[in-house]
């Protein structure tokens, strides 16, 4: 019985309820902000260590990466991100 009576009183509160507090969004549109975010290029450029040649990669999904060098005769692998 006590449950009945405490829900019918939190139904009729719930009606005079007005939520006031948030981010409002007036003026803005979504293509809007879409429009002003940068995207970022596909290709990396990235300078081995040990030659110092240029190579150009994709951009890396991962915090963590390995790069081997373009090089025939370098053939180094430089590992981003990993502490060593």
């Amino acid at each position: 019985m006590k449950l009945t009576l405490r829900s019918r009183g939190i139904k009729k509160k719930k009606d005079e309820y007005q939520d006031a507090l948030g981010w409002t969004t007036t003026g803005t549109s979504q293509a809007a902000a879409e429009a002003s975010t940068e995207t970022l290029p596909d290709i990396v450029m990235h300078q081995c260590s040990m030659c110092g040649a240029m190579n150009k990669i994709p951009r890396p999904k991962r915090d963590r990466y390995k790069v081997i060098c373009a090089q025939e005769e370098c053939g180094n692998e430089d590992k981003v991100g990993f502490d060593e």
